[in-house]
């Protein structure tokens, strides 16, 4: 976004990488923004404007009202006289994170949230009226993002800046418009193809027998782990051995030990250089036989060597929170 138009005080220092950003500006003449990889949020505090894009235009937006910008969107205002906006730009894969979480019994994983996004959101821009009196209301928090989070955001204040947030969110929330969509509840069969542990299971007490052998598989991943193996060092049957450790972790201690092999297999694929067929065998499969490559895929979301070669599905090239921190760069 081109912020030096709206006056910005920033200057032009490239902004750190993160999940979200607040900034208030002045606007006094018409200016030009670009796409950008993020969810920006327009909220008018004082004055009014008109916004266009390529499939709207002269939008009349006034004291108390939103503009929801998808990623991608051009955006075009034209203050009517001088106009006071604070935006919100926040990381695409964050929301859906977000948005992951909300629906737990519609969606398996992450990919299928950003699909269920894309349904649920399809316009580009909406226009809400959030009110001045609500507007009123939000004023100090939003005040409190921007000061959190300009420049740097540090570890240290990255958990008030999400409560922030959220409270903002929960007010805009029912004002976003959403398509209808029908997503049945996750079958038992759905549910029980994915590698990665389920998080619609009820959390439970580990039982020190089950923590153990989850530690004995922690520590030796490359070893061909049998059921049988595992349930006599919990002194328990084979039976009795998985449900309890199902019950404690929501797979099966096989599919835990796939899970482990794969997480270790990524952690070998970023930092080293060494092969994926050595990698593979490292970690306690046969590469010959394949199943590191469907599991990989199952538990990652692409085979390893795509995961080489351009990292996790979501990812940009450039890095996670990238297309907030372009937004906050004045070019």
């Amino acid at each position: 976004m081109h912020f030096q138009s709206l006056g910005s005080t920033r200057g032009n220092e490239a902004q750190t990488p993160g999940p979200l950003v607040a900034i208030t500006r002045t606007a006094r003449k018409t200016h030009e923004d670009g796409a950008y990889d993020c969810v920006r949020l327009l909220i008018l505090r004082d004055g009014s404007l008109l916004a266009s894009t390529e499939t709207a235009s002269d939008v009349a937006v006034s004291t108390g009202s939103m503009l929801l910008i998808a990623p991608g969107v051009n955006l075009r205002c034209q203050p009517e006289g001088k106009a006071t906006v604070t935006t919100l730009m926040l990381d695409t894969d964050y929301l859906i994170e977000h948005l992951y979480w909300q629906h737990l019994d519609l969606i398996p994983d992450r990919e299928a949230a950003r699909d269920l996004a894309a349904k649920l959101y399809p316009d580009p821009v909406q226009v809400l009226r959030l009110g001045e009196r609500q507007l009123e209301r939000l004023g100090p928090t939003l005040d409190d993002l921007v000061t959190l989070t300009e420049g740097e955001l540090p570890p240290s204040r990255y958990f008030r800046a999400h409560a922030l947030l959220l409270t903002v969110l929960a007010a805009l929330a029912p004002l976003i418009r959403h398509a209808p969509v029908t997503v049945p509840p996750l079958t038992s069969r759905q549910r029980a193809v994915r590698v990665a542990p389920p998080r619609w299971r009820e959390f439970r007490p580990i039982r020190r027998e089950v923590a153990r052998t989850a530690a004995l598989m922690q520590n030796d991943i490359a070893r061909r782990w049998s059921l049988a193996e595992l349930a006599a060092h919990a002194c328990l049957s084979t039976s009795r051995y998985g449900d309890l450790f199902k019950e404690s972790f929501g797979v099966t201690p096989l599919t835990y030990l796939s899970i482990l092999r794969v997480q270790e297999m990524a952690r070998l694929i970023r930092e080293t250089d060494l092969l994926i067929t050595t990698i593979t065998e490292r970690v306690g499969w046969c590469y010959h036989s394949g199943h590191a490559t469907i599991a990989f895929r199952r538990y990652m979301g692409v085979t390893p060597f795509e995961y080489r070669h351009h990292g996790p599905p979501t990812a940009s090239r450039e890095g996670s929170g990238m297309g907030v921190a372009r937004a906050t760069h004045a070019v």
